[in-house]
């Protein structure tokens, strides 16, 4: 589904249909927030308005036109966007270099111009597909909740899109054909083993005001922050390395355990401990084996790295400048405001100056409810 107001005057009006559900699984942000009336869809309707309406009329278009297809990427182009603007720039869109490449955003400053390439890249893919996957399980288990029942999920098994789920259906059909509780009734666990694997439920007492899970099982999966922002610092080289400003890549940090060590790790290196064979620590250290310290004379691509955590409604951390240790050219003052992370070569540690003020991050005014 299109987002029926892509075109209008103001990005998101207010729904004229009462509707106070929350979004279903699956279901695009901008689909619920095209529905929704109740006061967080009214939060997020506010904040994206209010936060578009500040940038340039065709950043304004650029952000419309992908924000459907590509949420996610262009939610975060949005952020990088306006935090280049609270910090002092004037932004513009997409600007060609000597190559023809056209990096996001050329950002000008008072004192100096930079170019910023923003990338939101995928973390923890398969935790992504399994979770996708399990929709159409959520949904069976959901439509068959008995009434006067609260369910929470244990475990589930592996079913694939292209895997039948007729057997898991009958199986989940039979565990909540229950009666209803009565004063005396308490919390049971359900169990069935059928050949995807098992399905685990608890069930307790209680009135919901909507037939949805209290909890779900949750997915273990590797977190893959730092092999993935290694491998975008790579990857991007070939879109700024003509630019003829000094060049920031803006990148967001979104798996499920991610922060800024994994920027550390994998723009500077790691610390290390060796130990002998009966387990005595014999040398510590930190090898300089991040991305920004591989070995050469050339110059730079980038200036360096403006690390994001988990940009979204609700906010997060203001960004960390990591310097590349060959840079050797200037940032604008603004930006070396920030909280910034250099690795010294000399004493062989990064090295953290602290943020002069993080006040900029309020004035985007995120969502509070």
């Amino acid at each position: 589904m299109m987002n029926q107001h892509e075109h209008s005057g103001i990005w998101l009006p207010e729904p004229h249909t009462h509707d106070e559900t929350y979004a279903d699984r699956g279901e695009h942000t901008l689909d619920w927030l095209a529905r929704c009336t109740n006061q967080r869809a009214i939060e997020c309707r506010r904040f994206l308005n209010e936060n578009l309406a500040l940038l340039p009329k065709n950043i304004q278009e650029y952000i419309r036109s992908k924000a459907y297809h590509h949420w996610k990427s262009t939610f975060f182009e949005l952020m990088v966007a306006r935090v280049l603007q609270e910090l002092g720039a004037t932004i513009e869109l997409e600007q060609t270099n000597s190559e023809g490449r056209r990096p996001d955003f050329t950002a000008r400053f008072l004192d100096e111009t930079i170019i910023v390439e923003a990338v939101s890249p995928v973390f923890n893919s398969d935790a992504g597909e399994i979770a996708k996957n399990r929709i159409p399980l959520f949904r069976i288990i959901e439509s068959n909740i008995p009434q006067g029942w609260r369910v929470g999920i244990w475990k589930l098994p592996t079913i694939g899109p292209n895997d039948s789920r007729k057997e898991f259906e009958r199986a989940v059909k039979r565990m909540l054909s229950i009666s209803q509780p009565n004063e005396m009734s308490e919390a049971i666990e359900l169990s069935a083993e059928i050949s995807t694997g098992v399905i685990r439920l608890r069930l307790w007492p209680g009135k919901t005001k909507s037939r949805r899970l209290m909890w779900e099982a949750p997915i273990t999966a590797f977190d893959n922050s730092e092999e993935r922002i290694r491998y975008v610092v790579k990857r991007k080289r070939s879109q700024v390395r003509s630019s003829d400003k000094p060049v920031l890549l803006a990148i967001e940090a979104s798996g499920i355990s991610s922060d800024f060590h994994d920027f550390d790790k994998a723009l500077f290196g790691h610390t290390y401990e060796s130990y002998n064979v009966r387990m005595q620590l014999e040398a510590m250290g930190f090898r300089p084996d991040g991305v920004l310290n591989a070995r050469g004379n050339k110059p730079s691509t980038y200036a360096g790295v403006l690390a994001f955590l988990n940009v979204g409604f609700p906010g997060g951390p203001a960004p960390v400048l990591y310097n590349h240790p060959r840079f050797m050219g200037n940032l604008p003052k603004a930006i070396l405001g920030l909280e910034q992370r250099r690795y010294d070569k000399a004493s062989n540690e990064i090295q953290m100056v602290p943020a002069e003020a993080n006040d900029f991050m309020q004035r985007l005014n995120f969502v509070q409810t």
